[in-house]
C-alpha cells in the first residue's frame, strides 16, 4: 500500500469480547473505502488463537486491512477504579500516545456500535489543535443541564471532575486522538495523576479523560451524527431499503454515521428496537453463531425476521 493513506483505529478488549469488537470490524469492512489501508489494532491481554485466526482469516480477502493484537499483560492494576462490569482493559486507551509512538492521529472505537458508513472521513478532520475529536454525551448533557440530578450534581463536574465547561462533557466511545499533541502535552501522566486525585469516578476513564483534556485545552465538539447515542426505532423494513438502495448504489438516508449501544443491555442481549441493524453486520462476522450460542438467541427466528440472508 505504498501510496495508500494508512488509517488507524484500535479498540480495547478481552477473548469474550472480542466477537462484539469483531462486528464492528465487519461494519467497517461493508463500509470501506478502497483507496485508504485500515490498520485494525487491538489492545487486549488475552485473546485465544481460534479467535485470533477467524479474524484474520475474514480479513485476509482485503488488502487494504491489517490486524495487529497488543497484548499488555504486565500493567499494574492496583491504580485502577472498577465497576462492577468493567475490566481492567477500560484504561488501557490511557496508553495510547505511549503504544502508538509513530502516528499522529488514532480513532478509538467502542465495540458496542455499529459503523454505518465509510469511517475514513476521519482521515482528514483538522484537529483546530485540540486534543481530540468527539461527539457531546447527550445523557450527561442533559444531567448538567438539568442540574437536580442527586447522582450527578454539578459540583461533581466542577469540583470532583474540575471541568471548566461541564456542559461539553463528551462521550468516550468515539474519539479521534490527537497524539502528536498529547505527547508534546505529556497527557498520559497527566492522566495517570487524575486517576489518583478522582479515586471514585462514576463513569470510569471517561470522566478521567473529561476532566484532563477539558483542563489542556479541550476538544472539538462535532455532531452526534458520528456517535448517535440514542434508541432509533430500525425496523426490518426499513434495513431492508436502506441496504437495497446501498446495493444499487442509491444515496440511503442515514440518520447516523455511527451508531452507538450505550445502554446496560446490549442488542445481542435481546432483540430489541435497534438490534436489526447489530445483526445485519453481525450475520456477516465469522463470530455469528458463537454470539447466538452466547446470548441463546432463536437464529433461525432472526434470519428470517430480518431477513439476513437477503442483504
Amino acid at each position: 500500500h505504498n501510496n495508500m493513506r494508512v488509517f488507524p483505529i484500535v479498540f480495547t478488549c478481552d477473548d469474550k469480547y472480542f466477537k462484539y469488537t469483531d462486528v464492528v470490524i465487519t461494519s467497517i469492512l461493508s463500509n470501506q473505502n478502497r483507496d485508504v489501508h485500515y490498520e485494525i489494532h487491538i489492545l487486549t491481554e488475552f485473546i485465544s488463537e481460534e479467535n485470533k485466526q477467524k479474524a484474520i482469516s475474514q480479513l485476509k480477502p482485503h488488502k487494504n486491512f491489517s490486524i495487529t493484537f497488543h497484548e499488555l499483560g504486565n500493567i499494574d492494576k492496583s491504580s485502577f477504579y472498577l465497576n462492577s462490569y468493567m475490566s481492567v482493559s477500560t484504561y488501557y486507551r490511557f496508553y495510547l500516545s505511549e503504544i502508538f509512538m509513530n502516528y499522529d492521529r488514532i480513532l478509538y472505537l467502542d465495540s458496542d456500535l455499529i459503523v454505518n458508513a465509510d469511517i475514513s472521513a476521519y482521515i482528514d478532520m483538522d484537529f483546530e489543535d485540540k486534543l481530540a475529536i468527539c461527539s457531546s454525551s447527550p445523557y450527561i448533557k442533559n444531567k448538567v443541564l438539568q442540574g437536580d440530578d442527586p447522582d450527578y450534581p454539578i459540583s461533581y463536574f466542577t469540583e470532583v471532575l474540575k471541568m471548566p465547561n461541564p456542559e461539553e462533557y463528551f462521550n468516550a466511545g468515539v474519539v479521534l486522538y490527537n497524539l502528536k499533541k498529547m505527547r508534546e502535552m505529556d497527557i498520559q501522566q497527566k492522566l495517570f495523576d487524575a486517576l489518583k486525585e478522582i479515586p471514585e469516578p462514576k463513569l470510569q476513564d471517561q470522566d478521567i479523560l473529561n476532566s484532563v483534556f477539558s483542563r489542556n485545552g479541550g476538544v472539538k465538539l462535532i455532531s452526534n451524527f458520528y456517535n448517535n447515542t440514542a434508541t432509533i426505532r430500525i425496523t426490518p423494513n426499513r434495513l431492508l431499503l436502506e441496504s437495497l438502495k446501498k446495493k444499487l448504489g442509491i444515496k440511503a438516508n442515514h440518520w447516523f454515521y455511527i451508531y452507538h449501544y450505550v445502554g446496560k443491555v446490549k442488542p445481542w442481549q435481546r432483540d430489541g428496537v435497534d438490534s436489526g441493524l447489530f445483526l445485519q453486520y453481525a450475520y456477516k462476522s465469522p463470530f455469528f453463531d458463537d454470539i447466538i450460542e452466547a446470548n441463546q438467541l432463536d437464529k433461525q427466528e432472526l434470519i428470517k425476521k430480518y431477513r439476513l440472508n437477503w442483504l
